[in-house]
C-alpha cells in the first residue's frame, strides 16, 4: 500500500488514541488536544499537518468505540440479532439504561467532543502559521480549516441523532478552564452544522492534489478516498436536512452530490466490486469515497475490535465458533425477495446462492459477510486482524436519498427513476409507476437491502416513521424522546446545568 507510506497517514489512527487517552478538561470533561508545549506548536507546516491527521484519528476513535457506529445504527428494532450478548441485546430492546459496561461507553458522549475540541483549536490556530512558515500557503490553510469545519459539523450532526439535545461548543478550552454549560436545541445544533457545512462547502476542493500540484508533499493517489472534500460536505448537508423533514433542502443538496459525483472520481459499483475485500468500498483500494474513515493494516491500524466483522463474522470466515450478531434466514429471505438481486438470491432453478451479503446461508446461523476485510483484504481465518473502512456514505445512498426526497416531495417520476437507478444496479425489476407498493415504502425497502450493516437502519426507520406516522411504536418514541440515548451519568455528574433526557429520567 504504497499511497499510505508516509508519516501523516499514521497519524490518522495512532495520533488519535494517544490524544483520547490524555488528560481531560473539565468543560463537559473534554479531552484536550493542546496538552503540549503550546510554545513549540502551530509554527510551522508539519505542525499544521499532525494536528489535521490527529483530528481524523479522534473521529475514527469516537466512531469505532465500543462498535459505536454499527450499534447506534443498526441494532434497535434492526434486522440483526444477538447470538450471544446480552449487552447487545437489550440495545435491540431499546433498554438503554441497562448496567453493562457497552451501554455505559456508548452514553457517554466526551469522545464527540474530543473531536470537536480539536478542530476547533485547528481552526483558530492554523492562520498563526502562515506568518511562520512560507512553505503554509493560503490555498492549504483554506482546505484544513475546511476540513476541520466539516469534520466538527459532523460530530454535531451524528450527536444529534444519537442524544438529540447536547452543548453547542464553538470554541476550543484549554485545561484550566471550567464552564458549565447546558444542552442547545436540536434546531439549534443543526443550524449551526448546515452553516458550518455551506461555508466548507465553498472551501473544500472536489479532489486534493490533482494534476501537477501537491498537497502536503504528496500526490493525488495518497490522498484518494482519504479527506473529506466537496462532495462529502453536500452529502451531510442533505442528511442533515432529511434529518429535519427538509426535504426541499435535501433535494437540493443530494442533486448536487448526483449533478457533481464524477469530479471527485466517484462511480456506483456493482456487487461484487463492492464487497471486495481488496478492492471493494471496504477494503484497502485508492477507490474514491464520499465519506470513510480509513483503517491500514500495513501502518497497524487494523485491530480485532472496532470493525464490523468482530461482531459478524464467524466460522469457517474466521476462527471464532458463532458471530456475535447475525440476520436470522427468514428475515433474509423477507428483505432479498428477487431471485436475480445481485447482492443476495437464491436460484429457483440451480438452487445455487449469491454469496455477496451473507455466507453459510444453510448452517446453523448465516453469517453477515457483506464486510469481511482480514487484515488487507487477504488474510485468512486464522488472523482475526481487520482492517475495512467505516464507510459513513456512498453514491448509492445518496441515489436513495435521492430519491426519497422526490418522493416526499410529491415528484413520484423523478423518486421512481432515482430508485430504478441502483435497483437497476443490483440486478432487480424496475419499480413502475402503477405498482400497488408505495413509493417510500419501496425506497425503504432498498435502502434496507443495499445498505445492510452500514449504520443506516435505526435512523431509516427513524426518518420513515416520521413521514407517514403509521409505526405506533416508533412514533410514540419519537413523541417522548425515546429515539434518543440517555446521557451517561458520567457526563450529568460534571455539569450540574445538564439534566437527563426526559424519556430516561
Amino acid at each position: 500500500m504504497k499511497r499510505y507510506n508516509q508519516w501523516g497517514k499514521y497519524l490518522l489512527f495512532m495520533m488519535g488514541i494517544t490524544v483520547l487517552s490524555t488528560s481531560c478538561n473539565k468543560k463537559l470533561d473534554i479531552v484536550a488536544v493542546n496538552v503540549g508545549a503550546e510554545g513549540k506548536e502551530w509554527n510551522s507546516l508539519s505542525d499544521t499537518r499532525a494536528h489535521l491527521m490527529g483530528i481524523y484519528g479522534l473521529m475514527r476513535a469516537a466512531m469505532v468505540d465500543n462498535y459505536g457506529h454499527w450499534v447506534y445504527g443498526e441494532m434497535r428494532y434492526g434486522d440483526f440479532n444477538s447470538y450471544s450478548r446480552a449487552d447487545l441485546r437489550v440495545v435491540q430492546e431499546n433498554k438503554l439504561k441497562s448496567a453493562y459496561p457497552l451501554i455505559k461507553g456508548l452514553t457517554d458522549w466526551r469522545r464527540f467532543y474530543a473531536v470537536i475540541n480539536a478542530a476547533s483549536l485547528f481552526i483558530e490556530r492554523a492562520p498563526e502559521v502562515m506568518a511562520k512558515d512560507t512553505r503554509y500557503t493560503e490555498r492549504d490553510l483554506k482546505y484544513d480549516v475546511a476540513q476541520a469545519r466539516t469534520i466538527r459539523a459532523m460530530m454535531y450532526f451524528y450527536m444529534v441523532r444519537i442524544w438529540g439535545e447536547v452543548p453547542l461548543l464553538k470554541d476550543s478550552y484549554d485545561n484550566g478552564s471550567f464552564l458549565e454549560v447546558d444542552k442547545a436545541t436540536e434546531a439549534t445544533v443543526l443550524a449551526f452544522v448546515e452553516k458550518e457545512l455551506l461555508q466548507a462547502a465553498q472551501e473544500l476542493p472536489y479532489t486534493y492534489a490533482s494534476g501537477t500540484q501537491n498537497y502536503y508533499g504528496e500526490s493525488y493517489s495518497t490522498w484518494v478516498g482519504v479527506l473529506v472534500n466537496k462532495i462529502t460536505a453536500y452529502s451531510l448537508l442533505a442528511h442533515v436536512a432529511a434529518w429535519q423533514g427538509k426535504y426541499i433542502n435535501a433535494d437540493v443538496y443530494s442533486k448536487f452530490v448526483i449533478d457533481n459525483f464524477s469530479k471527485s472520481g466517484l462511480s456506483l459499483l456493482s456487487a461484487p466490486n463492492l464487497v471486495d475485500p481488496t478492492n471493494g468500498l471496504f477494503g484497502p483500494s485508492d477507490r474514491a469515497q464520499i465519506l470513510a474513515v480509513r483503517s491500514s493494516y500495513e501502518l497497524g491500524e487494523a485491530t480485532n475490535t472496532g470493525h464490523i466483522e468482530s461482531l459478524t463474522l464467524g466460522y469457517p470466515i474466521v476462527t471464532k465458533a458463532k458471530p456475535d450478531i447475525f440476520v436470522n434466514r427468514d428475515t433474509i429471505n423477507n428483505i432479498f425477495d428477487d431471485v436475480n438481486d445481485t447482492r443476495f438470491g437464491i436460484d429457483s432453478v440451480s438452487g445455487l446462492i449469491r454469496t455477496n451479503y451473507f455466507s453459510n446461508y444453510n448452517g446453523d446461523i448465516p453469517i453477515f459477510s457483506k464486510i469481511k476485510v482480514i487484515r488487507n483484504g487477504s488474510g485468512d481465518s486464522d488472523f482475526s486482524i481487520f482492517g475495512s473502512n467505516l464507510v459513513f456514505t456512498r453514491l448509492e445512498e445518496i441515489y436513495l436519498l435521492h430519491a426519497e426526497a422526490k418522493a416526499v416531495l410529491g415528484q413520484k417520476d423523478e423518486a421512481i427513476k432515482n430508485l430504478n437507478i441502483i435497483k437497476a444496479q443490483r440486478g432487480l425489476k424496475p419499480y413502475i409507476n402503477t405498482s400497488p407498493k408505495d413509493i417510500l415504502d419501496e425506497i425503504f425497502l432498498e435502502r434496507r437491502r443495499e445498505l445492510m450493516g452500514e449504520g443506516w437502519r435505526w435512523y431509516d426507520q427513524i426518518r420513515l416513521a416520521k413521514i407517514k406516522k403509521n409505526n405506533a411504536v416508533l412514533n410514540d418514541l419519537i413523541a417522548n424522546g425515546g429515539i434518543y440515548w440517555p446521557i451517561s451519568s458520567d457526563v450529568l455528574e460534571r455539569n450540574s446545568k445538564l439534566v437527563q433526557n426526559s424519556y430516561w429520567k
